[in-house]
């Protein structure tokens, strides 16, 4: 598979010679979404442009989405530069880790019309056979990223190669600049990092990501709202939400757990910062010192969240929600129609408004910070103007389209409101106004949504999450396997630090 990628890269470099002076670029795996939303189906930023070329993914990453190697190795099919003996390994990698989920869903589907004692039971003494082979898997993922980071002294594909800015030490102060930057250390940190075990590996993942969303809000750019009651489980990256109703035991087990994970980021977090500016010698042993006083712990970690599944699995069980209440199916139409053509209003009105706003003439670069900021605020207030102006443009323009929107409305409402007075909420016994109607119908659907999702796409991140009775091990082998299996948009490529650069460039 990869000669061939390899060959077509290889032919597209030759087309583009320019595409060699963007090395080096890299890629980093999408963030695992929370269990059970949907799926995004486009990557969060455009891809950038270099000397005419768009910094796509390189086919063949997605196998890879779940694997530490994934940005080097992302770097080498970029370029492309990836030799005969890393392909003939990675291919050998990828045969033995589809033999061992293959041989993990034989026993899973052996056994799904078992009790769960005597599921949970099997699982166990299963994964005393399979785990000793999925730590010799594992240790071959990690030589692999090793020697793609590597590859030699001479061409070698780290990160922090060549990085000048360092944390704590980015002049001038800037709290913006130093929360991009310990995001993109410790996020490099998960990747390119010698003396990790796989354990830290994925809490420094975990921690990443929120350092991600400290260094987007730093700069203005509010997470998302799922973002706010999701919660790190097990195995790491995987993220759940909790039960409204779940009991206090529970919630005080969950905080044992979250503190003990806690304490493990906040000392990973710590040796990354305090040895960023060490050699790299020094480093890994700080990293190698630092596994080997958390080690014991993970085993704790891992402990406290099989006492959380087994409370956990049966408040999350997959069962169809309700039915919604009804709605003719001409009514349903229409409110569909609706809701796509006042879409299509608002977006052309947003257009236009980011249009106006645009070709406002960008202020002269100034010496001093004081004119740079009057310029700044001159030029914002500018925009505000021309968005206003064009608003204004806009609704004259369309008066007659926004009229007949407001006439459909009226009649949807008018229609809901005959339909609701014949119907009973079963929730609080009451007689549905249109309003509730709406309302208690989209959350059923939304609840439909959800369970297709729960019982197709994210059956083994849930299996990988909460199923009793499987290893460590087996878990970041079926999770994993579940992340290629969600087809999440691959993120576009950056650069890496330059020589040249004095402090980091965002890409959170």
């Amino acid at each position: 598979m990869f000669t061939a990628l390899l060959a077509a890269a290889t032919a597209t470099a030759q087309e583009d010679d320019g595409k060699r002076s963007l090395s080096p670029v890299v890629f980093f795996p999408p963030v695992p979404p929370i269990y059970g939303v949907p799926i995004d189906d486009r990557p969060e930023r455009g891809a950038r442009i270099y000397q005419g070329v768009r910094l796509l993914p390189p086919d063949g990453m997605a196998d890879f989405v779940g694997e530490a190697f994934y940005p080097a190795l992302s770097t080498r099919l970029f370029v492309p530069e990836l030799p005969g003996t890393l392909e003939s390994r990675l291919e050998a990698y990828r045969a033995r880790r589809q033999q061992q989920v293959n041989a993990l869903f034989d026993q899973l589907v052996t056994l799904h019309a078992a009790t769960a004692e005597a599921r949970e039971r099997e699982l166990r003494a299963f994964a005393v056979t399979q785990s000793p082979q999925l730590v010799a898997l594992e240790m071959e993922a990690e030589g692999l990223r090793r020697d793609l980071v590597a590859d030699g002294w001479r061409n070698r594909v780290d990160w922090n190669d060549g990085r000048r800015w360092k944390l704590g030490a980015i002049t001038p102060r800037n709290p913006i600049l130093e929360a991009e930057a310990e995001f993109q250390v410790v996020r490099a940190a998960v990747y390119y990092q010698d003396g990790l075990i796989v354990e830290q590996r994925g809490l420094l993942t975990e921690l990443a990501h929120e350092l991600r969303l400290a260094a987007r809000k730093a700069r203005g750019l509010p997470a998302a709202r799922e973002e706010s009651d999701a919660l790190f489980f097990s195995p790491a990256m995987a993220r759940l939400r909790l039960p409204a109703d779940l009991a206090s035991d529970a919630r005080e087990k969950f905080g044992a757990y979250n503190r003990l994970k806690a304490d493990l980021k906040r000392e990973l977090r710590e040796t990354v910062s305090v040895h960023d500016a060490a050699p790299a010698a020094r480093r890994t042993a700080a990293f190698a010192a630092l596994a080997e006083r958390q080690w014991p712990h993970f085993g704790e970690l891992e402990r406290l969240a099989d006492e959380l599944r087994l409370l956990l699995g049966a408040r999350l069980d997959v069962s169809p929600p309700p039915a919604p209440p009804w709605l003719p199916a001409g009514l349903i139409e229409s409110i569909h129609s609706y809701n796509e053509d006042r879409d299509s209003y608002f977006g052309e009105m947003r257009l236009q408004l980011e249009r106006a706003a645009e070709a406002v003439a960008r202020p002269e670069s100034a010496d001093n910070e004081g004119d740079r900021l009057r310029r700044q605020q001159d030029f914002a207030a500018r925009q505000a103007i021309a968005r206003r102006v064009a608003t204004t443009l806009f609704q004259e323009k369309h008066v007659l389209r926004y009229a007949e929107l407001q006439r459909r409305y009226r009649a949807i409402r008018e229609g809901l409101t005959v339909v609701a007075e014949k119907q009973i909420d079963p929730t609080t016994g009451r007689r549905l106004d249109a309003d509730a109607l709406l309302r208690r119908h989209g959350a059923s659907m939304d609840e439909f949504a959800t369970f297709g999702r729960e019982t197709a796409i994210y059956a083994n991140y849930r299996l990988a999450m909460l199923q009793p009775g499987l290893a460590p091990e087996q878990r970041r082998l079926l999770f994993g396997y579940a992340l290629v299996a969600l087809a999440q948009p691959l993120p576009y490529g950056e650069f890496m630090p330059r020589r040249t650069g004095s402090r980091p460039v965002p890409s959170s």
